[in-house]
């Protein structure tokens, strides 16, 4: 009797088992897999954090990048919260956007959205899109853009300069404001041209290019060429050299045309070069001392 209670409970035993193994395999086979192939799905999407930097081959760092990324792995990665930083003799520009794609195959780095860009010694760059090339230690844009650093903003339409933004070149549509340090006038120093137009800020000097217009409360300046020189310390417009079909008018009217205009600004003297007429208003001083009345003649 106690030897069949025993086979009897046995069978119960072996039964039951059997019954939890057949649910575990439905459930691991059945309708259970969508679930888990949503669980895949959401974990491919989810957001990283990316950091890369590359190095040239001389050991010196040349980019820095990171971000948010929905693919680490990817050869192109598209990233949110872009912060980069672009290296040139050890001096980092850093570079922050909404968005960019890193290509990793040309370490190529493509922003977009509230770029911004900063060097350690204050120059600021605004664009809506930048380019970053580490290995040639360059940024560009064919958007909007905007620098502003010491008393000078430069507007224009694409640019291209180096990681440090020592020289920049604006490509066209170019405005430059200089802020007065005349004591008598807050009035800025407006300079525009059709472009291009180069800066080298570390010499201090600006070259502009095709139908320069240049105007301040003394008057304005127009030519087809305009190289403007800034004091090293000041950051001030020390020297202005204004090539091919110079009209210089001051406030009063008074017009004087010329091949080749010189301006010493901490002088307030205008010296000219080649073939000069000047037309004048009666009533009226050539020699009032304005910025653009008539000097001493070359």
């Amino acid at each position: 009797m106690m030897k069949k209670f025993l086979i009897a409970s046995l069978a119960v035993l072996l039964a039951y088992v059997g019954f939890i193994s057949f649910k575990l395999y439905v459930g691991a086979t059945g309708p259970g897999v969508a679930p888990a192939a949503s669980d895949i799905q959401s974990e491919a999407h989810k957001v990283y954090s990316f950091s890369f930097s590359k190095y040239a081959t001389s050991g010196k760092k040349e980019l820095e990048i990171e971000g948010d990324t929905a693919n680490i792995l990817a050869k192109i990665v598209a990233l949110n919260n872009v912060i980069a930083k672009a290296y040139a003799d050890d001096n980092p520009v850093t570079v922050t956007a909404d968005q960019g794609i890193f290509d990793k195959s040309t370490s190529t780095v493509h922003l977009a959205n509230n770029v911004v860009a900063t060097t350690q010694e204050g120059a600021r760059l605004i664009t809506n899109k930048l380019d970053i090339h580490p290995s040639e230690k360059s940024l560009d844009t064919e958007d909007k853009v905007s620098v502003k650093k010491d008393n000078i903003d430069v507007d224009g339409l694409g640019a291209r300069g180096d990681s440090l933004l020592k020289k920049v070149q604006f490509h066209k549509n170019v405005t430059v404001v200089i802020q007065s340090d005349d004591p008598k006038s807050s009035v800025p120093t407006i300079i525009t041209c059709d472009g291009p137009l180069d800066i080298h800020y570390e010499q201090n000097i600006a070259h502009f290019h095709k139908n320069v217009v240049a105007t301040d409360h003394r008057g304005k300046l127009t030519a087809d060429n305009m190289d403007v020189i800034y004091d090293k310390v000041s950051k001030r417009v020390d020297t202005i050299v204004a090539k091919g079909n110079v009209a210089i008018i001051t406030p009063e009217g008074n017009a004087t045309y010329s091949d080749e205009v010189t301006y010493l600004a901490k002088e307030g003297r205008v010296i000219m070069g080649g073939s000069t007429e000047a037309v004048y208003f009666p009533g009226t001083n050539p020699e009032t001392g304005n910025i653009l009345s008539l000097g001493e003649k070359k």
